[in-house]
Parts: C-alpha cells; sequence; structure tokens
C-alpha cells in the first residue's frame, strides 16, 4: 500500500465521505459534515491526552500537524499517522514538542504513541519495499545559540517505536570547520536526507552531501 501524505482537513472528509453516503437524511448536509470532523479531531485530541507521558495537556494544547495514510506496522493494513503539535511547551519540554500517534484506518485504535521533546520537530515517512513505511525525525534543541540535532530512522514494531540507525550518516567526513555539539544536520524532502554542516540552510554551496532513500533497503544510501 502506497503511503501518501495528505493535508489534515482533506483526509478527514475522506473518511468521513462514506459517513456522509450512508446517511439517509440528506438536510443540514454541511452541519453534519461540519459535526463529524469536529468528532474525529475530538477523538484524536482525547487519545492524545490520554497517553500523554510528560504530566498533563488539555484540549486546548494540542493541534493536528499532519496525518499518513499507509501501512506502517504491518504490510497491507490501513493506518493512518497523526503528528500533533503540543501548545505553548516550555523550552525544558521543547518549543516543538511534537506527539507521533498510529491509528486503525477504519476504527480509530491506537496502536503506538511516542513524543518527540525538541525545539524544532520534522517528521517525514519513507516508503519501503516490504509494503510498511518507516518514520524518519529530525529534532533540534536549541540553547545559548548553538544548536544541536538528533536524527531518527523509526518502524512500528509491536505496538512500539523501534530505532534503526543510518548507516550512511557514518560516512560524512567530519570537518574542522564544524564547531557545534553535532557533526551534521540534516534536512529531509520526500525522498532524501540533505546533510549540511549549517543549522540552517541557506545557499547550495553548504550542502556537503546528498543521501537518496532506497525503498529495497529501507535505508537512505549516499548519492553518487
Amino acid at each position: 500500500m502506497r503511503r501518501m501524505k495528505v493535508p489534515v482537513v482533506l483526509i478527514l472528509v475522506l473518511f468521513t465521505t462514506l459517513f456522509i453516503f450512508a446517511c439517509t437524511p440528506k438536510k443540514n448536509t454541511n452541519n453534519y459534515h461540519t459535526n463529524i470532523l469536529s468528532e474525529l479531531n475530538n477523538c484524536i485530541v482525547e487519545k492524545v491526552i490520554e497517553n500523554y507521558e510528560d504530566g498533563t495537556v488539555s484540549a486546548t494544547e494540542i493541534a493536528i500537524d499532519q496525518i499518513y495514510y499507509g501501512s506502517f506496522s504491518q504490510d497491507g493494513v490501513a493506518e493512518i499517522l497523526v503528528t500533533c503539535k503540543i501548545l505553548n511547551s516550555p523550552h525544558v519540554a521543547g518549543l516543538d514538542k511534537t506527539v507521533g500517534l498510529l491509528l486503525t484506518a477504519n476504527t480509530l485504535e491506537t496502536i503506538a504513541y511516542k513524543e518527540f521533546a525538541f525545539d524544532k520537530v520534522v517528521i517525514n515517512c519513507m516508503e519501503s519495499g516490504n509494503g510498511k513505511s518507516r518514520i524518519l525525525v529530525l529534532g533540534t534543541v536549541t540553547s545559548q545559540g548553538i544548536s544541536i540535532q538528533c536524527i531518527q530512522l523509526c518502524e512500528i514494531q509491536d505496538n512500539q517505536w523501534v530505532e534503526y540507525s543510518i548507516d550512511a550518516l557514518k560516512t560524512i567526513p567530519i570537518d574542522s570547520r564544524n564547531s557545534l555539539g553535532s557533526e551534521y544536520f540534516c534536512f529531509s524532502t520526500d525522498d532524501c536526507l540533505i546533510i549540511s554542516y549549517e543549522d540552517e540552510l541557506t545557499n547550495p554551496a553548504e550542502i556537503i552531501a546528498i543521501l537518496i532513500w532506497d525503498p529495497d533497503t529501507s535505508q537512505f544510501v549516499l548519492n553518487p
């Protein structure tokens, strides 16, 4: 099953279309549609509240960011990966704290849950040849003007987020120009990682390597 990244509103519309067609009363369809969207949003928010690990969180502090559709824990199984931003987080908890929530597509049952406490979080899904998508997480923390980055390539196994190493990163040479806490910084696109010594990529000359996603091996490989 091919994974797709879809805007939140659109994918909620897709999920509710079946409900709308199944309903016999056709009056006030717009109101009914709005109510269903609100119910689905509330369902996701409630699941975050139920699973939240870092103290407590209120519904007003949870914002749905992205929804991915595909297979993440089992090949051929329809699932959705929801990422939510936790608003107003203190710096110690990560200014861009993000929750990853994997649900069944038909019943919205929780499969796996994880929190990422960073000042900047970027999550992307990478399609694999085995039918399951892996999840790339780039988390950056900045303190006193110095940034460091954590790079995680994850897969859902037995209801857990399992992290895999990205072996190609070990081939990136360490340069004497780099004085930060991390040897490099990664910037993600749909099918590659762009590597730089700078935490803000403003010039193509700052790129030191590009890693291409290989779905057959479920890994990034150095672009020749």
